[in-house]
């Protein structure tokens, strides 16, 4: 029932995205999140699969050292936790049907973007309160690592009905990465 629940939230609130201030507007600041570059060999990769609301994209996520532990001691991501995002088309047939393992998941074909997320005390005072995600901000970058300047309301709509798991999908794999 509470998965149904979250389900509808977040149906409820990407809807309703396009229609909340942006950067773009004027009406937030645009806070600009720097590329992690070395995040391959720094950070630990610590979920790989099918991406969540995206029928036709896989992920790979990566956390820094001070996620990792935190989450790993059972606490919330604290400021300076920084969580890195690799988007990936999922292979399709020649008709266009999303291909799957003989395991029943998608298989990753070419990196389509690289979201970044990181938190920091305060950065959800200039949101309204249907877009606060506990101080996390966005950004979303290139392959290359090139700011794409994405409009990231569309990711704070969908993070923000998970209060209960720090506003991430991933929480229960980053509490268990090696």
């Amino acid at each position: 029932m509470k998965a149904i629940r979250l389900s509808l939230a977040v149906v409820a609130l990407s809807l309703a995205a396009a229609s909340l201030p942006s950067a773009e507007d004027g009406l937030l600041e645009d806070r600009v999140l720097d590329f992690p570059s070395g995040y391959r060999q720094d950070f630990t990769e610590y979920f790989r699969g099918d991406r969540v609301y995206h029928h036709d994209q896989t992920i790979r996520i990566y956390a820094n050292a001070i996620a990792l532990d935190a989450a790993k001691a059972g606490e919330s991501p604290p400021d300076g936790s920084l969580l890195v995002a690799e988007v990936f088309s999922a292979l399709k047939d020649d008709e266009g049907a999303v291909l799957e393992s003989i395991i029943g998941r998608r298989l990753p074909s070419a990196m389509k973007l690289i979201a970044v997320m990181e938190r920091r005390a305060g950065w959800d005072a200039q949101y309204p309160e249907d877009l606060k995600v506990g101080d996390w901000e966005f950004e979303v970058f290139s392959p290359s690592g090139k700011n794409l300047g994405k409009d990231t309301t569309g990711c704070r709509a969908c993070h923000h009905p998970l209060a209960d798991s720090d506003y991430l999908f991933s929480i229960e794999h980053l509490a268990v990465a090696e």
